[in-house]
């Protein structure tokens, strides 16, 4: 019986081979409506991590809020003024009003209570209830801040020039948004103070918005490079878009597969596609073989059958090698580099599955006389 071999049957049937691959890259395809994002640090390691655990208990127990944005305010000749500590109670104001905003913890001057001991029991008074207007109210207000030893770096620095509202937010919220709509508030504010919004939304949400839009930058950008430099090297469109086309179907195969899964995108996988179009770039040698071929024997089809016999076992391991490299990876315990490997690895895959089978059918399809003058 004779044994199938793939690019034989590829070369006999171009069309079918090519019908074949778009059937399935559609199927790939039309997964991508399911995607789902996720930036949490946390989805980063196993629910059954001990980290994650404690971490998830710490939160139980003490009913803290998942999410919480940091609005660090420096004035460097010192925050105890009453122009400054008019402007936390002002910016404070304003954050209340915003929705998503859990306003029962937010923490500033002008929310917290300050709780010290007195005369045997317990005293408890709003921290900051009026901005202070003389030299003597701001000194009182000033003593009151270092003897609570609660307040002294979580709330104002030891130097007296930052202090910081702690901005906690419903379950859900955007932390992004929530951010913007704070500096939007800040940037009103003139003067010698500076403003700094920190938090682990704020990080997160932001690559949520961001990687896809690096993504579309880079990944066009990539594309069009290595077009480029394989139109100098081989003169050919049609064998440039058969490379081209082995990248984005490795693309769509292996991101199709990933959210086909269930799988969310996270920061890494993200730039899946970009690895992938570098890594087909290797299917060079198989046309600088074939034109080499060519030459030889003017035979279109018998150029490729021995361009795949002289190069197939080295593309071949080349791409085993490579796809058990970034597999390995799926020994991980992070969750967002796992994902990364396996899906490097199948892409890698693809990719060579594509050079045995979509690459000679295309070069099939090209003719003879631009075969030619292409090669001089």
């Amino acid at each position: 019986m004779k044994r199938f071999n793939l690019t034989s049957f590829s070369v006999d049937h171009p069309w079918l081979v090519i019908a074949i691959v778009a059937v399935i890259t559609l199927g790939f395809a039309i997964q991508f409506p399911k995607i789902t994002i996720d930036t949490d640090p946390k989805n980063m390691l196993p629910a059954t991590s001990d980290v994650r655990v404690y971490n998830d208990s710490v939160e139980k127990d003490f009913s803290l809020h998942k999410d919480t944005i940091v609005l660090g305010i420096v004035n460097k000749k010192g925050i105890f003024n009453q122009t400054t500590l008019e402007k936390v109670a002002g910016i404070t104001d304003e954050i209340l009003k915003l929705k998503a905003v859990a306003v029962k913890d937010v923490a500033s001057f002008t929310t917290v209570d300050n709780v010290v001991s007195a005369g045997g029991g317990i005293s408890v008074q709003p921290l900051m209830g009026n901005v202070p207007k003389t030299e003597q109210e701001m000194a009182a207000f000033k003593k009151s801040i270092y003897d609570n030893p609660l307040i002294v770096d979580r709330l104002v620095s030891k130097d007296g020039t930052t202090t910081a509202i702690y901005i906690p937010l419903e379950s859900g919220a955007n932390g992004k948004e929530i951010a913007d709509k704070v500096k939007g508030i800040v940037a009103k504010e003139k003067g010698d103070e500076q403003y700094y919004i920190a938090g682990d939304p704020v990080a997160r949400d932001t690559f949520g918005a961001e990687m896809f839009k690096q993504m579309g930058l880079f990944s066009p950008i990539a594309g069009m490079i290595m077009m480029i430099v394989l139109y100098i090297l081989f003169g050919n469109i049609g064998l440039v878009s058969s490379v081209m086309a082995v990248a984005m179907i490795s693309v769509i195969w292996s991101m199709g597969l990933l959210i086909g899964l269930g799988y969310p995108v996270h920061i890494m996988s993200s730039m899946i596609p970009v690895f992938l179009m570098a890594i087909a770039t290797d299917s060079i040698h198989i046309f600088n073989e074939f034109y080499f071929r060519f030459r030889e024997t003017k035979n279109k089809k018998q150029a490729v059958l021995d361009t795949m016999r002289v190069v197939g076992q080295p593309v071949k391991y080349t791409a085993l090698a490579t796809a058990a490299g970034f597999g390995v990876l799926a020994i991980m315990h992070i969750i967002p580099v796992k994902v990364f490997g396996i899906f490097i690895a199948f892409g890698t895959i693809v990719i060579r599955l594509m050079s045995f089978s979509l690459i000679p059918a295309a070069m099939m399809l090209v003719s003879e006389k631009k075969i030619l003058a292409a090669t001089g």
